[in-house]
């Protein structure tokens, strides 16, 4: 069978061989949205064992169990089986077992979080559960008793939450000084990992540690993830080397122009610029009226597609900000029209795309970071393919942060 190698442009050939052919370290593979991410992942790995690694020594580490399988199923098509392909959580479930631990998994952690909150502070009794456990919600004091009260409840009853798993595999790697599980180490989606995976991480020791991700698609801080894990690896691993892949695969070129443009709203992020695989095709286009309601604009924009159904392809996936919207509008799609929020559509790809929310507290979201809101906006952006659309609106003139940049670079259509 043919190598992984053999497909590879010399970009993704670079970061494949690279970390075998050198004596440092770590190496950061910085992947653009629709770069070949996981094909070079997996060439790499091939390329690790033709350096002499052994696969009973490798690991491979995701965050999703789609993620998993996936990368389990390409590596098994070139007769390759690591020690360990899987998330970083069950790795850390598995080196509890084999230490001796016997603490079962609890299912509904947010639940007992949320009730041990209101015991411990009764005057948040009157504030909804969604938003009593978002991070940043309470006082540095008070998370810090609510963590120390959680973690001492499920102790005694001998139980494990999923994120607590992370650090008490990390405690027990540290304290055994025991030779590294793995010689090589390979992460994918390292922009998700939180300050807890990235210490574990480091105390699983491996001799070369190679990592894959995009800064620019760091879209998980409710769950704990820090995008300067990624931004700044270079300066946390010292003994590293960063390279990019910048050839984007899946989208036409004015969708991967306008990405690059889009990122720039942000204030910090890794600098680079990806360019297109694929020639020009459709402008993409901004849909905006003036309405009170989501509800409205979803309707009134219906009513114009059914208008003149050329407007759009027949098959278009529309991304929206929050379940809310996602409920208030999948009643009444379109035929050949489907839904789904951006965190969900994260990893997939669609032929055409319709971002629906482009409006004041909706997208941007007010209650998240502004960065991180750009970043969301251009993972929206780069799931479609062949066509892009974006429908906005504002009310008494107050519009959405991103309308402005919109609008200057997008064919503008009222309705």
């Amino acid at each position: 069978m043919a190598s992984p190698l053999t497909e590879l442009n010399k970009e993704q050939q670079r970061a494949a061989t690279l970390l075998w052919e050198n004596p440092f370290q770590a190496l950061q593979v910085v992947a653009g949205a629709g770069s070949g991410k996981t094909t070079t992942l997996v060439a790499a790995v091939s390329s690790a064992i033709e350096h002499g690694f052994s696969q009973e020594k490798i690991a491979v580490l995701t965050f999703s169990r789609r993620a998993a399988q996936e990368l389990k199923e390409r590596l098994a098509h070139h007769s390759i089986f690591p020690q360990f392909c899987g998330t970083l959580h069950a790795l850390a479930f598995k080196i509890l077992r084999t230490n001796g631990s016997k603490k079962r998994l609890i299912l509904h952690a947010h639940e007992k979080k949320a009730i041990l909150l209101r015991n411990l502070f009764s005057h948040y009794e009157h504030i909804p559960q969604n938003i009593l456990l978002r991070r940043g919600f309470l006082n540095p004091t008070e998370e810090k008793t609510l963590e120390d009260t959680f973690a001492s409840e499920l102790n005694s009853e001998g139980l494990l939450d999923f994120d607590g798993m992370v650090p008490q595999a990390t405690e027990i790697l540290i304290a055994k000084e025991s030779p590294s599980l793995f010689d090589v180490l390979f992460v994918d989606e390292y922009q998700d990992t939180s300050p807890d995976q990235a210490r574990f991480i480091e105390a699983l020791s491996p001799k070369k540690l190679f990592v894959v991700g995009d800064d620019w698609q760091s879209i998980y801080r409710f769950r704990g993830a820090d995008v300067t894990l990624t931004r700044d690896f270079l300066i946390h691993h010292p003994n590293a080397k960063r390279t990019m892949l910048l050839t984007n695969y899946r989208s036409q070129k004015k969708i991967v122009r306008l990405g690059n443009r889009a990122i720039r709203l942000s204030k910090s992020y890794v600098k680079k610029k990806l360019n297109a695989h694929h020639a020009s095709r459709a402008t993409p286009v901004c849909y905006f009226t003036e309405a009170e309601t989501a509800a409205e604009v979803w309707k009134k924009f219906c009513a114009h597609v059914f208008k003149d159904r050329s407007l759009f392809p027949e098959k278009t996936t529309v991304l929206v900000r929050t379940n809310a919207v996602r409920r208030l509008i999948e009643k009444t799609l379109p035929e050949g029209f489907e839904v789904m929020t951006i965190h969900k559509s994260k990893g997939l790809e669609f032929d055409n795309v319709l971002i629906f929310g482009i409006a004041e507290h909706i997208i941007p979201h007010r209650e998240n970071d502004f960065d991180e809101e750009v970043r969301l906006f251009y993972v929206a952006m780069t799931r479609a393919r062949h066509t892009l659309a974006f429908v906005s609106w504002e009310k008494n003139q107050k519009r959405s942060a991103f309308l402005p940049f919109l609008m200057r670079h997008c064919k503008l259509r009222y309705f």
